[in-house]
This record gives C-alpha cells, structure tokens and sequence, in this order.
C-alpha cells in the first residue's frame, strides 16, 4: 500500500545536503519518490509500505549525520520571531563593529597576498565542520575498508585530500578563467569580494537558524551533476576519486563564495591557489571527525556549528568591508558608521 509522508530533518547545511538526502533514500527498496528542500528542512517520501517503513526510512537518514524532528509543538507566537528577529539584527550590527575593530589587525592589503590564502585557509577551517555531513560518510567508508585489511588509513587520507585540493583547484582556474575573459577592473574585483562576504554572512546566518528565508539565496547546483558527483564518489573504490569527485558538489555556501572571488580576481592561476587553500583548510576537520565524534556529545557539536557559524559572520563582515573599500566607491564601515555618528550628534543638537 502506497504510503506518503513528509519528514522534518534537522542539520541539512546547504543544497548538497538535498542530493545526499534523496540518494540515500531513494536507494531504500519500496521507496517510490523521494523530494527534499533545504531552506524548508523537509524531505517529501513516498513508499511502499509493505516494503519499508518510516522507521527504516528515518534510520537511513540519521545514518548520513542528519536529525529527525519529530516534534508537532508550535514553534512560537509572531511576536517571538519578531523579537528574535531584531536581537538577530542588533547582534549582526555588533558583530560588524567588532570585525571593523579586528580589521586592522587582520586587514588584506591585496586579495593576491600572503594574508589573504591564510584567510581563505581559515573559512576553510571552519567550513570543514560542515563537510562532515556532505563527505563524512566516504570518509567512514574507505577508513573502515582499510581497518578491515588491516592498513593504515593515512595512505587513503592523503589521497582523498589529494583528489579533493585538485579538484577545488581546477574550477577555481576554471572560474578564474571564466573571469579573465571580462575586462577585470578594481571596482569588479570588489564586488567580488563583497559578494564573497555577503555570501559567507548568509551561510553563518543560516547556520544559526535565523532568517529562514535567506537559505533560499543560492546559487542551485544543476540536479544531473550533483547526482552525476554523488554516484562517482559512491562507486569508486579510490579515496583519491572520493575525494575529486567530493569537488563536484557546488552547493556549500562559502564554496560558492570562494567561485565568486576566484572569478572576481580574473587570473586562473590566482583562482586555483585561492580554491586549493579553501580545500586544505576543510581536511583537518572531515579526517579528524570520527574521533571528535568520539569525545563529543551532540549537543556539543551543535554549539561548535553555532561557534563557527558567528566565526564566518565576523569573516564575511571583514571581506564585505574590504570589497567596499576596494570599489573606490567611498563607502566602507567607517565612513559609514562616522556619517551615522555625525548624523546622530545633528538630531541632538
């Protein structure tokens, strides 16, 4: 008897999280149609139910590294929104006020310099926590492999690393080629960044659960290469092509952000250093999952997601500013809030 049900998941990430969701599921025998969405959190299933059950269908899923929300309470009145809504806004503020602070400190004289690789390794860093959902299963799979052929997993860790910075590499040349075919000027290399920021903003606001309605500002990878990735990265036996395959799947937020500057810069040589940085920086955190996953409960890992989610809100406030200043266009955070400054001190007199 055909059955149909919608499932709310909780820690889908970005885009890639859909296609992870509806593989995974589709494959259970009995399921008929599968369809998630991320900015809703929701996975629409249909089934056999003589064949699969919810239960089964809920266990697939949480095998992947996501939750089930089985809750039905209402989630709060409009006026609790609303209000978190306006703190979310005053706590965005202030923390642009500190990143103008730390910009002195951490400022990126050019987008070419040494700084700016060890930026880009840094959101990396942080975007790595979020790999884990889209790539940790892989991980698990060939490490498992080799523990039971009694080797070591560093070899596979290498490779999948390999396979993964190379693939990074070759779209950030080949957004960068993409970008040197337009007549790059200081102006468009701002926007670039300042896309880049805005980017990374949406993707710590959304990490955050707030503003729901930004997780539907995205570029949208097409349907038939991320299913083309996931299958490759499903069938090959190499974690070299694991990993290059993981490259393909274009729907994480800083990812996309990452493609942006790449393409603002206009160099495919300089695209291909700015995305191999971004790739070293996501290893650390998706080859030393499966023992943090050990020590930490997940609660714990939650709050982290939420630390790093304020982390790359602060980051994508310092790249907003830095493509402002880089526009010429005589806006940035301080001449902002000095004419703000100067206007209050106007209305007081």
């Amino acid at each position: 008897m055909q059955n149909s049900k919608e499932i709310t998941i909780k820690g889908m990430m970005c885009g890639g999280c859909e296609s992870i969701i509806e593989e995974a599921v589709s494959e259970i025998e009995g399921v008929l149609e599968v369809k998630s969405d991320y900015p809703t959190g929701k996975c629409q299933v249909s089934f056999d139910n003589s064949m699969t059950s919810l239960e089964n269908i809920h266990k697939i899923i949480e095998q992947k590294g996501y939750g089930i929300d089985l809750s039905t309470a209402n989630k709060g009145s409009i006026f609790i929104k609303i209000s978190l809504s306006i703190l979310a806004l005053i706590g965005i503020v202030l923390l642009m006020v500190f990143s103008r602070k730390l910009w002195h400190q951490f400022s990126v004289p050019d987008i070419s310099s040494q700084l700016s690789y060890s930026m880009i390794f840094i959101v990396g860093l942080i975007t790595g926590l979020h790999c884990i959902g889209m790539c940790g299963s892989f991980v698990i799979g060939y490490t498992v492999k080799d523990a039971e052929n009694g080797r070591s997993a560093y070899l596979s860790h290498v490779l999948y690393g390999t396979g993964k910075t190379l693939s990074y590499a070759m779209f950030g040349a080949i957004f960068g080629f993409i970008g040197s075919v337009v007549s790059i000027t200081p102006f468009i290399s701002g926007v670039s960044i300042l896309l880049a920021g805005i980017f990374l903003i949406i993707f710590g606001l959304n990490t955050l659960n707030l503003f729901a309605a930004l997780k539907r500002v995205r570029f949208k990878q097409p349907e038939a290469m991320a299913r083309y990735a996931n299958k490759k990265r499903r069938n090959s036996r190499s974690p070299f092509f694991i990993g290059f395959f993981s490259g393909f799947l274009l729907g994480c937020g800083p990812l996309q952000a990452m493609y942006i500057m790449a393409a603002g810069n206009g160099d495919p040589l300089e695209g291909a250093k700015f995305l191999a940085a971004f790739g070293l920086g996501t290893l650390p955190a998706l080859l030393g999952f499966g023992m943090a996953t050990r020590w930490l409960s997940g609660s714990m890992t939650q709050r982290i997601s939420q630390i790093s989610g304020v982390i790359l809100i602060v980051m994508g406030s310092m790249m907003l500013n830095k493509g402002l200043m880089k526009t010429k266009s005589g806006y940035d955070f301080k001449s902002i809030s000095s004419s703000l400054t100067q206007e209050f001190k106007d209305l007081q007199l």
